[in-house]
């Protein structure tokens, strides 16, 4: 699973890559900024998870969020914010953010389920691909007839 970090505060954004390496997710990309962001959705790689941080200097979270879903509709976006506000993050997972997480001690430990809820709808996407199904269909056929 490809995850884009977007953080600007250098020692959050370290301490999160630790963690999520520490966890098993080692294909994590940190960004510092939303147009470095929105620069990785439309011309890179698209990652399967963007966790973004809600004030990113220029551009504020949301913002990006509304440019990188109207691109790639599907994509998961996990906001973890310092910010308290109840109305930000409504405003957030109204404009299509999977989840909320605010930054505290326990940011890490809310964090995880989320990731490994995506990455297991990911497994399960791809397994269910049309060859896939196909090729149970024809592997199952053979061995009834055996």
């Amino acid at each position: 699973m490809f995850i884009l970090l977007v953080e600007d505060d250098p020692f959050y954004a370290t301490m999160l890559l630790e963690l999520l390496k520490s966890a098993g997710y080692e294909n994590v990309k940190h960004v510092d900024n939303g147009l470095e962001c929105i620069l990785q959705v439309y011309e890179g790689t698209v990652p399967d998870v963007v966790i973004m941080d809600q004030q990113l200097g220029l551009v504020n979270g949301v913002e990006v969020l509304q440019k990188i879903r109207a691109y790639k509709p599907d994509l998961k976006v996990i906001f973890m914010s310092g910010q308290k506000s109840v109305k930000l993050a409504v405003q957030s997972i109204k404009q299509g953010a999977l989840d909320y997480i605010k930054k505290d001690e326990k940011a890490f430990e809310k964090l995880l389920p989320v990731l490994q809820k995506i990455e297991s709808d990911i497994r399960n996407r791809s397994a269910n691909t049309p060859v896939k199904r196909t090729f149970k269909r024809i592997k199952n056929f053979l061995s009834d007839n055996e």
